[in-house]
C-alpha cells in the first residue's frame, strides 16, 4: 500500500536528514516509527505527506509510492486527496475549533456526504464521550 524505497531527504540543499530509508506498510497494517529525537521520524512523515517544502526540504533520491503510484514530488493537497494526511502534534494548529469541527475538517476533500456522516457516527460510537 505505502512503500518508501531508498529515500533521501535534504534540507536547505545541505543538511542530509534521511539517507537510504526503506519501509513498507501493507494494506490494513499498522507500522510505528520509533527513534530518538532527531532520528528522522517527523521528516519521514513530512516526506510522505508532501510537507517538506514548507521547511525547504526535498526528497532528493529514492521513491515514495502509495497504492503503486509515485507520490514524492506531488503537492500536499494532491497527496491529501489520495487519503494521506499528517496531523501535526503539539502545535495547536486548530485549537480554536470544537472537537466536531476538528473531525469535520479532516474530511474536507471528501465528496460523499453520506460516507462522512457514517464515519462521524463511527467515531462517536468508538468515543462516546465526544458527543
Amino acid at each position: 500500500m505505502l512503500r518508501l524505497n531508498n529515500v533521501q531527504v535534504i534540507y536547505g540543499d545541505v543538511i542530509l536528514v534521511l539517507k537510504g530509508l526503506s519501509l513498507e506498510v501493507p494494506e490494513r497494517q499498522i507500522v510505528a516509527l520509533l527513534g530518538a529525537n532527531g532520528a528522522g521520524k517527523t521528516t519521514t512523515l513530512k516526506a510522505i505527506s508532501g510537507l517538506l517544502k514548507t521547511e525547504d526540504g526535498e526528497v532528493t533520491d529514492g521513491r515514495i509510492e502509495f497504492l503503486g503510484r509515485r507520490i514524492d514530488g506531488q503537492d500536499p493537497e494532491d497527496i491529501c486527496r489520495l487519503g494521506i494526511v499528517q496531523v501535526m502534534e503539539g502545535r495547536k494548529v486548530l485549537e480554536s475549533l470544537t472537537v466536531e469541527e476538528n473531525l469535520r475538517i479532516g474530511g474536507y476533500t471528501r465528496r460523499d456526504p453520506d460516507g462522512v456522516r457514517q464515519d462521524m457516527q463511527m467515531i462517536y460510537d468508538y468515543f462516546p464521550r465526544l458527543v
